[in-house]
């Protein structure tokens, strides 16, 4: 299989005069890491990872293809997913000691569904007690918030102002 998936992506590179130096291939049941070393990254990865997404989208659907099954693709080319989310994080900890700081609800805008996501859990995983996150907004307007300084109420509901609305969400997590 091993063989059959590099192929792939040799040929899939190669058919976009893409040149690839090296090329490394590891996967876990349907976890597939590629990692790529090119001169090209630029032409991989475009304008804020846009191409980088499309391009592992479609490698994804040829591997599952091939494996008859649902796969995930982990593509990074030289190393850029890794340095996006290091600068990502460490903006992330900046807004975070501004909002804990301040005690102001701390919006950051501009970060599509999957680094908000990883900006979620990325927050949550600090284990710091009174600050949370949600989101608000929709479509191109949806944006991230960190706040801190929540009180548990005697109903067991989370609260907090914020400039605009009252938000609660359960003790569970699951009603907002």
């Amino acid at each position: 299989m091993r063989e059959t998936i590099t192929t792939l992506v040799e040929s899939f590179f190669h058919g976009m005069n893409i040149t690839i130096t090296k090329l490394t291939i590891s996967w876990d049941d349907a976890l597939y890491d590629v990692h790529i070393e090119t001169p090209d990254s630029s032409l991989i990865i475009g304008v804020h990872g846009a191409w980088l997404d499309a391009i592992k989208h479609l490698l994804g659907r040829m591997i599952d293809s091939i494996t008859k099954k649902h796969t995930i693709l982990h593509l990074e080319v030289n190393d850029y997913v890794k340095m996006h989310d290091e600068k990502l994080y460490h903006y992330l900890d900046g807004r975070v000691a501004y909002a804990m700081k301040s005690g102001q609800d701390v919006a950051v805008p501009n970060l599509n569904a999957y680094d908000r996501k990883k900006a979620h859990t990325y927050i949550s995983e600090k284990n710091i007690e009174k600050l949370r996150t949600y989101s608000a907004g929709e479509w191109s307007d949806r944006c991230l918030h960190i706040v801190y300084e929540w009180e548990i109420s005697s109903s067991h509901h989370v609260h907090t102002e914020s400039k605009h609305r009252i938000l609660e969400i359960s003790e569970d997590g699951i009603d907002v």
